[in-house]
């Protein structure tokens, strides 16, 4: 390869006809829309104006649950988006329906994680009168996760509108409850009670459970993305789930072997240290994506 060569690649213009696709434009502004939709959806699920909370009273925890949630309805449009396309009208169509059913199931996946995961307390008054940022972060956690699994089911084949839905309502459930068996799990490998530590606002425990929450959601999404098999769904969860739990170990044991990481979290309420917790979790999963996928 001369230097011409490399130069000429700089200036090429190949591909550049990918962008000629004007009328495409108006898929941008409906996922603007589905954006703003979302928001309001989001207000009929709660008992409090979202935007009065994070604008007029400068609420923290409020604004770090509801970006997490937004992220998540991004995530579940793209999703949607990354679908073969079958012409303007009909990609239109099926983004503002897939997209609207994604926005629903991501609000009541909310509802859910609020009576059943976080069970022990009640996240609106911890966010609303403790402004409880350790609960603001497990929660955007939550919707992550559960949107990173939405967005697995609907880029999954297509067995047609009425297969399609049932299915997504079927594994949506089934990844919620695998959810709560998550949270019992982090319980078992944590020398100290997360739901306790998050109630008392320790926000390195709330990003620990968020971001375990979104690992899982990332390794739940693979299987749903190639495969109906609920024999294959349970294989990847018991196997993530082992593999999680071994980086996490080898993370305490080989990576910060001065401090004990449950000590770190609980005693020092040392975040930072939290974030890398994640991060190793995450790694778990996209090695084991990158491996079997």
């Amino acid at each position: 390869m001369n230097a011409e060569f490399r130069f000429t690649e700089f200036i090429s213009l190949d591909g550049i006809d990918t962008l000629n696709h004007f009328p495409n434009l108006l898929l941008i502004l409906l996922v603007l829309l589905l954006m703003w939709a979302g928001k309001k959806i989001f207000d009929l699920f709660t008992s409090y104006s979202i935007e009065h909370q994070m604008v007029k009273e400068d609420n923290k925890a409020i604004t770090v649950c509801f970006v997490g949630y937004l992220t998540g309805v991004a995530l579940i449009l793209e999703g949607v988006l990354e679908t073969p396309s079958r012409g303007l009208w009909r990609d239109l169509l099926d983004v503002s329906v897939w997209g609207l059913i994604g926005i629903v199931l991501l609000n009541v996946a909310g509802k859910i994680n609020d009576r059943i995961i976080l069970h022990r307390f009640k996240n609106i008054e911890e966010l609303l009168n403790r402004r409880n940022i350790s609960v603001g972060v497990a929660m955007a956690g939550s919707y992550l996760g559960s949107a990173v699994i939405i967005r697995g089911i609907i880029i999954g084949e297509s067995l047609g509108w009425f297969y399609d839905i049932g299915l997504t309502l079927f594994y949506f459930i089934l990844a919620q409850l695998a959810f709560f068996l998550s949270a019992f799990l982090h319980q078992i490998v944590t020398r100290y009670d997360f739901h306790k530590e998050i109630q008392e606002n320790n926000v390195a425990a709330g990003i620990s459970f968020g971001a375990t929450l979104v690992s899982v959601g990332i390794l739940l999404s693979i299987p749903l993305r190639t495969s109906y098999s609920l024999v294959v769904f349970a294989a990847w969860f018991i196997l993530g789930s082992a593999v999680m739990a071994f980086f996490r170990f080898v993370m305490d044991h080989v990576i910060i072997p001065q401090e004990k990481l449950d000590e770190e979290i609980h005693q020092d309420q040392n975040w930072g240290i939290a974030l890398l917790e994640g991060c190793f979790a995450i790694t778990a999963v996209i090695t084991l994506q990158s491996i079997f996928v």
